[in-house]
């Protein structure tokens, strides 16, 4: 999941969260802007640790990378090669999130943007990649699809949560939140569409599903350069993050502090190790399936993608806690959403047909109810234009009840 852009993880002005009160409530001492401005004027000492912990809190996991690859080499116990890198990515997706927001000091927010956009799932893409290379289409589909939930229910709930907790109703900036609601409805008609298809005729369409799926790719590839240029390009202020404070201007005007071949060297290198990661994983997976009674699509569609939002959802969680820039976030993560659906799935179906393992768009029933139903609830909600915690509680306990499901699978 891409991060924010380099700004400081709590907003300093209220006015910018389209914030109101309810006009039927009397005020109190803890809602609404006056509780948000009291929380940005002076921070809490808590507020200032969790704005620590989502970077710098991940990097001494990275102890666990030796462990890992030297568990792999030394065929130890499948259940501790599974481990050990499954908690090296956690550092590992923070490394690379951060070398690519830091270069865009260097290459300017349009390239930055860009390279933030490629390297934003790169779990997810390897993990995809690595999965089609050995013929496990289902278990590539069941990343993709599991990174989608994480996004749309879990981390956009917690932040939910976090902002509008002891305030009254919130309302978000319809404009913004309605183009990426109506982007992302797109999408998953694109993904669902050819699995409802299918479901229609008597009989196997086989070729016709593959041709499909290549077509309706190659048109999601296309909308995703068109909604790039629309993020990066003519639009980019909707998607920056409102701050007008003194120091936000001296933030935006500073000079690269590291070095641009160091970044690329620990871009590429932070890369590399997430691939050597999710290839031991899979390698071990099987084992580690059966040792924990858990199946490979529990694996698949909630444990990989948890790891690899983990530091990135912390990050835009803490930007959101006391009554922080919530549309800022719901735009990051709806952009994330957009970059699996309309870059990566398709790119994993094009990658399939120039190494001959067909993949197609046809996901398996279970997933594309839970998707269209995932999307509905999420539409319903930013469409509403105002929100509480209620809110995000019901995208959250909707998470659960769906982790419960596809464990007891």
């Amino acid at each position: 999941m891409s991060r924010p852009e380099h700004n400081d993880p709590l907003p300093k002005d209220p006015q910018d969260n389209h914030h109101h009160h309810h006009p039927d409530m009397p005020s109190q001492p803890q809602s609404g802007s006056a509780a948000a401005s009291s929380a940005h004027a002076h921070p809490s000492v808590i507020q200032k640790i969790a704005a620590a912990i989502p970077t710098s809190g991940a990097y001494p996991l990275l102890c666990f990378l030796p462990l890992g690859l030297m568990a792999d080499v030394l065929h130890w116990n499948p259940v501790l090669v599974f481990l050990y890198n499954f908690l090296a990515i956690i550092p590992l997706s923070a490394v690379v999130s951060d070398c690519s927001d830091l270069l865009s000091d260097y290459l300017g927010e349009l390239m930055g943007g860009l390279i933030n956009a490629t390297f934003g799932n790169c779990v997810e893409l390897s993990t995809g990649i690595l999965a089609l290379a050995r013929g496990e289409v289902y278990f590539a589909q069941s990343v993709m699809i599991g990174s989608i939930l994480s996004d749309l229910l879990l981390i956009l709930g917690c932040c939910l949560i976090a902002a509008s907790y002891n305030t009254f109703i919130l309302h978000f900036n319809k404009p913004v939140t309605g183009a990426l609601a109506s982007l992302m409805v797109v999408t998953s008609v694109g993904l669902i569409l050819p699995s409802v298809l299918y479901s229609t005729f008597p009989f196997d369409l086989g070729e016709q599903i593959i041709a499909f799926s290549r077509g309706t790719s190659a048109v999601l590839l296309l909308l995703y350069g068109g909604y790039l240029y629309f993020q990066l390009g003519t639009h980019s202020h909707l998607f920056q993050q409102q701050d007008d404070s003194p120091d936000n201007e001296s933030h935006s005007s500073r000079e690269p502090q590291h070095s641009l071949n160091r970044l690329v060297i620990t871009l590429a290198l932070s890369s590399l190790g997430i691939i050597a990661c999710a290839k031991n994983i899979i390698d071990s997976i099987p084992a580690t399936a059966a040792s924990l009674n858990i199946s490979k699509t529990f694996i698949a569609t909630i444990l990989i993608p948890i790891i690899s939002n983990s530091c990135e959802g912390a990050v835009v969680i803490t930007a959101c806690t006391g009554g922080g820039d919530v549309n800022f976030a719901i735009s990051v993560i709806v952009s994330s959403i957009l970059q699996i659906g309309l870059f990566a799935i398709p790119f994993l179906v094009m990658l399939g047909w120039v190494i001959a393992k067909p993949m197609t768009l046809y996901f398996e029933t279970f997933h594309t109810v839970v998707l269209f139903f995932s999307v509905l609830l999420v539409n319903c909600i930013l469409q509403d234009g105002k929100y509480t915690y209620i809110h995000g509680s019901m995208l959250v306990a909707m998470y659960a009840i769906l982790t419960l499901a596809f464990y007891v699978r």
